[in-house]
């Protein structure tokens, strides 16, 4: 279990780690913020939000990761650079984690990673991200901004039904390389609940070949299941959405796109024990995990 043919990549990322073997360093949590139907956000094209309710989302996730050990990074979500300048001035101002910069239109896209480079802040964004259809101007944008974090997305139509996501990353490794991305984070694109079993084969196939930190949205999976609510119980639904969420880590992945932020209450705890399970695998290595593992904090 977990005997990957090659050494496994870490990145430091403005102080969070990521990647590795399962059981090292805590599994990285990406919630997101401003994203459509976020009912926090009035104004989506204008980036306008009830800032005292953003700073508690924060502050709740900030409190996750005290309690489990777990590090988080902001998906910041935005239709347009305008609204994620503004966002991303906020975020700064509140917090020190990364920031993972999801700008939906490319050419805004763009613009944002270049105010970024403006401020003084590249080096704690993480483009989300770069995939197969990405044009030139965003290839173009990383090299002048010096971006060094991005994650690829594994997705096209080619390879939906498929765990084989080889020729996906050996065609945007060399591109992304290239134009200067050094931490390269895998994600293997989930869509719905059969395409989660499929991107957890191929977590574990990336990191044993190519040794990339590697995760997904599980929580994708869920917007198909569209007489989940109907059928079952609230209780049964919590129990399935925190299971969702863990499926990755259980499977060895590195970082999991779990949804809204202010769900980070919900779903730290059962992640948090998967690592604190597999870390015993890092101490029959005789490799102790740092003090601020979920090992030493769920307890």
């Amino acid at each position: 279990m977990f005997d990957y043919s090659v050494k496994q990549k870490t990145y430091e990322i403005h102080g969070v780690k990521v990647g590795g073997e399962p059981g090292h360093y805590p599994t990285v949590m990406i919630g997101s913020m401003f994203y459509n139907g976020d009912k926090n956000v009035s104004d989506h094209s204008e980036g306008v939000f009830n800032k005292e309710k953003a700073e508690k989302q924060i502050r709740k996730a900030e409190m996750m990761t005290e309690k489990t050990g777990l590090p988080v990074m902001i998906d910041l979500v935005s239709e347009n650079a305008v609204a994620a300048g503004k966002y991303m001035d906020f975020i700064l101002e509140k917090t020190e984690m990364p920031i993972v910069l999801d700008v939906v239109a490319e050419r805004e896209q763009v613009k944002a990673l270049h105010y970024a480079d403006e401020i003084g802040v590249i080096d704690r964004i993480v483009l989300n991200s770069l995939n197969p259809h990405t044009k030139d101007q965003l290839y173009e944008a990383i090299e002048e901004t010096k971006l060094k974090s991005s994650i690829l997305l594994t997705h096209s139509t080619r390879y939906v039904l498929s765990s084989n996501k080889d020729p996906l990353l050996e065609e945007l490794v060399p591109k992304a390389e290239i134009v200067g991305i050094e931490n390269i984070l895998v994600d293997t694109a989930v869509l719905d609940i059969p395409t989660l079993g499929i991107t957890a084969k191929a977590i574990d196939h990336i990191k044993d070949k190519y040794g990339y930190p590697c995760g997904c949205g599980a929580h994708n999976a869920l917007a198909s299941w569209k007489r989940l609510k109907e059928k079952y119980t609230k209780s049964a639904q919590t129990i399935v959405r925190g299971l969702t969420n863990a499926i990755p880590t259980i499977i060895g992945a590195d970082f999991v796109l779990f949804g809204p932020l202010k769900n980070a209450e919900r779903f730290f705890p059962g992640v948090a024990m998967v690592d604190a399970a597999y870390s015993q695998l890092m101490m029959e290595k005789k490799v102790r995990p740092d003090k601020s593992h979920p090992r030493f904090r769920i307890g």
